[in-house]
């Protein structure tokens, strides 16, 4: 039996030895390592518009430089560290973008600092907690939506930490160092997968708006490009002729490393891998490095290194605390800081209190590997979540059966500094996309495990892991799942504050579990779901492998088998559903308690995009109740009609009503949300009842 922490920390922490040496050993500099701050726009956000109590909110662009310490305890999980340049005071340094939203007047703010990781770049807290269209530049009153955070009286901090973007679209980026070994450049090889919905020619390997390494030689024979019908199939060799790097325009190729050209063209269902040469690993982990130490001087310093101020310092003290938020990769990008230590300096001082993770599901990812590439695509079967080391997955300790490593998420943070409250928030899509059953429950999924003091699971029953999909099917089987669960995530929002701040015990986890039978196994899932005819229901989900990159990769985070092997797959479970299908467990908004159809956190492809076994990965489904009962007969539906529930439209919105009461006094939605929820409620009873019944788009779900 091999002990997680000696088997995955291995070289990168140097176990006991390290920490002894954060502790009492390391004679390095354990300050906050912002070298400098830049800012290079200073303004009033939204005209100045009063917030509230709060007043008007300034909006502040810039960079921040930052210079660690390569031998600290606290930075050695960072793969490649020691390889990366030094300055002339043997500092490792890079820069990243910020954004900065902070009442103009501080004393009349919360106090808290709440910091978002973009997602790819873009950032999505005022989407998400405040109703507005997501925005990576916020200017005017709309880009406020709501207010909500505002009103809060939250300062609002976004920072760059991946090096593979475009500077298009204000991207938070950052720039992250090359790693050189003896001076020299580093080689290696990287892949990327293509997957298309539809016919074309040419295809990118990376996600949109992503940058990749390049091909060491764009004509190299080495260079491999494999086809496959699923994750697990035998890839099948693609001669080396027939496909080639870039596009071709008016009878000539243009050079595109981030695109390939395939003769004949890349077919729908078609699992396309790409594996290459490069040069230049980037230092990705210093990513995770620079969210640390930007949150503990934003939270510690009066200036930095040169006297320039921090700006939540002047005139005012700094945050008292620090919450952070991310969604989907931001979401895994937070647990990774977890996972890898990297959330307090070597003073023990944490870079935030509490986080909210957000469909995030199970998974890590590529983060902190030699040429880790965040913006490149994997394959939907494995997808970006599992391309690299996956085990362990939950908050509590717990044991592979397969490779008898034992471990939880939270072994090196608590070696290394206070771990954080941690919100894990997923919908139904997650447990079918995410696998995040495996977050609480053992690897081998036989029995449910009970998460860590400090962690709290809530699933949000019948979501989906995108908020308001567009009114239409795209390339799946079922209308996109509409359930809007924002009112949700600033009530636990306020949650978290809470339990930071003020020590007050937040909401119990809400997951399905083995024990009270709300969690099982695809079969059982199937059994219990009604039978609708017509109805495509899925035949498999996500269910991650282990995978084998070599034997340095848990050591070193270096990969020496690209592609990884494929081993025995991890065993997943799916929410349990009721006689509606809708699922049984975690919080039910009311569109779930009281339903017009049933939300599943699943939607097959149709049967265009090659792959119809196949699942979406972000999108649920909506399947509307039939409107009477005549019609609920002639369609041969099992679940009871739309009149028979309630015979009125007052009916309807008097339950809705009663259910958003009863969840505001639990807590679980805000005051203010009461009545637009029922006003929505009303609406959507109204375009569902006005639906023709040979109607068979999307489009009466409206927006």
């Amino acid at each position: 039996m091999r002990s997680f922490s000696a088997a995955r920390i291995g070289a990168r922490i140097c176990l006991v030895t390290t920490y002894m040496c954060a502790a009492t050993l390391c004679a390095v500099p354990a300050r906050a390592e912002v070298e400098r701050i830049e800012v290079l726009e200073r303004t009033l956000f939204a005209d100045g518009k009063a917030f509230g109590n709060v007043g008007p909110y300034e909006r502040l662009r810039g960079r921040l430089y930052f210079a660690v310490e390569p031998a600290a305890a606290e930075n050695q999980s960072i793969v490649d560290i020691r390889l990366a340049p030094r300055d002339a005071a043997g500092r490792v340094t890079f820069a990243a973008d910020f954004i900065l939203l902070k009442p103009l007047d501080a004393a009349r703010g919360n106090s808290r600092l709440l910091y978002e990781a973009p997602n790819r770049g873009s950032t999505y807290m005022l989407n998400v907690f405040n109703d507005a269209a997501a925005t990576n530049l916020p200017v005017t009153a709309a880009d406020a939506g709501n207010g909500f955070l505002m009103e809060q009286g939250y300062t609002l901090l976004a920072t760059g930490w991946s090096w593979d973007l475009t500077p298009a679209g204000n991207l938070l980026r950052a720039d992250l160092p090359v790693a050189l070994e003896g001076g020299k450049p580093i080689f290696g090889r990287v892949n990327g997968e293509i997957s298309v919905a539809q016919a074309a020619n040419s295809a990118s390997h990376m996600s949109p708006g992503a940058v990749g390494y390049e091909p060491l030689d764009p004509n190299s024979a080495d260079d491999v490009l494999t086809m496959r019908d699923s994750a697990l199939g035998t890839r099948t060799p693609i001669a080396r002729n027939r496909w080639h790097w870039g596009y071709d325009k008016d009878g000539r190729t243009i050079y595109d490393p981030s695109i390939i050209t395939l003769e004949g063209g890349f077919k729908p269902g078609v699992i396309y891998a790409l594996t290459y040469s490069t040069r230049g690993p980037r230092v990705t982990g210093l990513g995770m490095a620079g969210i640390r130490d930007a949150l503990i001087f934003f939270r510690n310093e009066r200036a930095d290194r040169t006297g320039a101020p921090n700006p939540l310092a002047q005139g005012a003290e700094p945050p008292k605390n620090v919450l952070a938020f991310g969604r989907n990769q931001a979401a895994r990008l937070l647990q990774s800081m977890v996972y890898y230590g990297l959330t307090a300096d070597g003073r023990r001082r944490p870079a935030f209190d509490g986080a909210l993770m957000n469909v995030g599901g199970a998974g890590r990812g590529a983060f902190n590997s030699r040429f880790a590439q965040a913006g490149h695509h994997f394959s939907p079967d494995i997808d970006l979540d599992f391309a690299t080391d996956t085990f362990p997955f939950a908050t509590s300790t717990q044991t592979d059966p397969v490779t008898m490593e034992i471990g939880s998420v939270l072994d090196r943070a608590s070696a290394l500094g206070p771990v954080p409250k941690l919100f894990y928030v997923d919908t139904s899509s997650e447990y079918w996309a995410r696998a995040a059953s495996l977050t609480h429950t053992a690897a081998d999924s036989s029995a449910d495990l009970a998460p860590n003091a400090r962690a709290r699971l809530y699933m949000i029953s019948g979501g989906a892991h995108f908020l308001n999909p567009p009114a239409d099917r795209s390339i799946f089987a079922h209308c996109r799942g509409p359930l809007d669960y924002r009112p949700l995530m600033r009530s636990l929002l306020l949650h978290l504050d809470g339990w930071v701040t003020l020590q007050k015990e937040p909401l119990p986890s809400a997951i399905p579990t083995l024990s009270d039978g709300t969690l099982g196994k695809l079969s059982q899932y199937l059994d219990a779901f009604p039978k609708v005819p017509g109805l495509r229901t899925p035949t498999r989900m996500l269910e991650p492998p282990r995978l084998d990159y070599g034997g340095r990769f848990a050591s070193e985070g270096i990969a020496d088998v690209v592609p990884p092997k494929v081993g025995k797959t991890f065993t997943v479970l799916v929410p349990m559903p009721d006689a509606d299908g809708l699922d049984r467990a975690g919080i039910r908004l009311p569109d779930i308690s009281v339903p017009l159809g049933t939300y599943t956190g699943w939607n097959p492809q149709n049967a265009a995009t090659g792959a119809p076994e196949r699942l979406a990965r972000y999108d649920g489904s909506f399947l509307p109740f039939e409107p009477d009962e005549n019609l609920r007969i002639a369609a041969g539906d099992p679940r009871p009609s739309i009149k028979e529930r309630y015979p009125t439209r007052d009916a309807y919105t008097k339950a809705y009503a009663a259910a958003t009461l009863a969840l505001a006094e639990k807590e679980l939605i805000l005051g203010s949300d009461v009545n637009p929820m029922i006003e929505r409620a009303g609406v959507f009873y109204d375009r569902i009842m006005s639906r023709a019944p040979t109607d068979e788009s999307c489009g009466y779900m409206g927006k």
